[in-house]
């Protein structure tokens, strides 16, 4: 909340709340008969209505600057929420350079678990000639790099 709003909140509930007072006056100096107290209390009646209104307007432009203010806060977080991802990714391009060897984590697999899975039902079974698939960061290689018996994890 910046300064216009508050101050736009606060005069015009004042100048509201004035204007309810002014207002009991005059209705006072109706029952009464008395029209030139009628007369001011309309008058200060409308004065504090005008203010009312232009504090209103001040809060109005408050307002505005406050989602202004916002939008661009937001703007400006996307654009470093992007910057941020770029250099990551960057970065990870530049780790995955052709030549350098890529920490890998691998499983061996059994004599036993190898029987079971040549032993398995038919209908469970993948496409035969389908060769394994390996998963790394720049995608899937169909073309295995390491022998049958082991399984390879990107770390």
């Amino acid at each position: 909340m910046n300064i216009q709003m508050m101050e736009g909140l606060v005069g015009a509930n004042t100048n509201a709340r004035l204007s309810g007072t002014s207002m009991s006056v005059y209705r006072q100096a109706s029952a009464e008969g008395d029209t030139e107290k009628m007369k001011r209390a309309l008058g200060y009646t409308g004065e504090c209505a005008e203010k009312a209104v232009k504090y209103q307007e001040k809060l109005d432009k408050g307002m505005k600057a406050e989602a202004k203010a916002e939008r661009e806060k937001a703007e400006l977080q996307r654009e470093a929420a992007i910057e941020k991802r770029r250099a990551e990714r960057r970065e990870a391009e530049e780790g995955a350079e052709p030549g350098r060897p890529q920490q890998r984590d691998t499983v061996q697999i059994s004599e036993a678990a190898k029987t079971a899975l040549k032993n398995r039902p038919a209908e469970t079974e993948e496409t035969p000639g389908r060769d394994p698939i390996i998963y790394t960061e720049s995608g899937a290689d169909a073309s295995p790099e390491e022998p049958e018996s082991t399984f390879s994890l990107l770390a």
